[in-house]
C-alpha cells in the first residue's frame, strides 16, 4: 500500500472517530472538504480552500467550510495559525514534523523556515507529562525586503532634511 494512501485512510480514520466521539454526523462535504485540505501542501485561506473544492466541482457553503474547518482543528488535523494578516490561514498537521516560519511584521510575508539545527532541537524537546500533538515555531521580525526599503526611505529622508 502507498504511504501516501495509508497516510490518508489514518486521518480519514481520526476523523471519523472524532465526529463518533462527539455525536457529530459523518457527512460527504466533511470528508470532501478533509480530503481536499490533505491534497493542499502549505499554507491556505478558506477562500483558497473554496477555489480548490469548486474547481473539483465540489460546492458547499462558507458556514460549511467554517465549521469543518473549526472541527478539524478540534480534532488536531489542522492548525489555524496565529499570523495577523487579516484572513485566517490554515495548515495541515503533519504529525510531529515540525514547521517553522518566519513572518515579516511590515509586509507580512510568511516563509517556512529550512533549518536542521532548528529540526534537530525540536526533535530532541520531549518534555515530561505533555503529549505533543504537533510542533510549530513562529519567528517574528523584518524581511531584507522591507528592511532594505526602509532603510532607502531612512536615506532618502535624510538627503531632504
Amino acid at each position: 500500500m502507498n504511504d501516501n494512501k495509508s497516510i490518508r485512510e489514518n486521518i480519514r480514520l481520526r476523523f471519523q472517530q472524532f465526529l463518533e466521539a462527539n455525536d457529530l454526523r459523518q457527512t460527504r462535504e466533511r470528508f470532501a472538504i478533509l480530503d481536499a485540505i490533505y491534497d493542499i501542501d502549505g499554507i491556505f485561506s478558506i477562500e483558497e480552500l473554496a477555489d480548490i473544492l469548486s474547481e473539483g466541482k465540489f460546492h458547499v457553503s462558507r458556514a460549511t467550510l467554517y465549521n469543518t474547518t473549526l472541527l478539524l482543528v478540534q480534532a488536531n488535523l489542522l492548525i489555524r495559525h496565529p499570523f495577523s494578516s487579516g484572513a485566517a490561514q490554515f495548515e495541515r498537521i503533519n504529525g510531529l514534523q515540525p514547521r517553522s516560519y518566519q513572518v515579516c511584521n511590515n509586509c507580512h510575508r510568511i516563509t517556512l523556515i529550512k533549518s536542521r539545527s532548528l529540526q534537530t532541537a525540536l526533535d530532541t524537546y520531549h518534555p515530561r507529562s505533555f503529549d505533543i500533538t504537533h510542533r510549530i515555531v513562529y519567528v517574528y521580525g523584518i524581511c531584507g525586503q522591507c528592511e532594505r526599503a526602509l532603510h532607502k526611505k531612512l536615506k532618502n529622508k535624510n538627503k531632504n532634511t
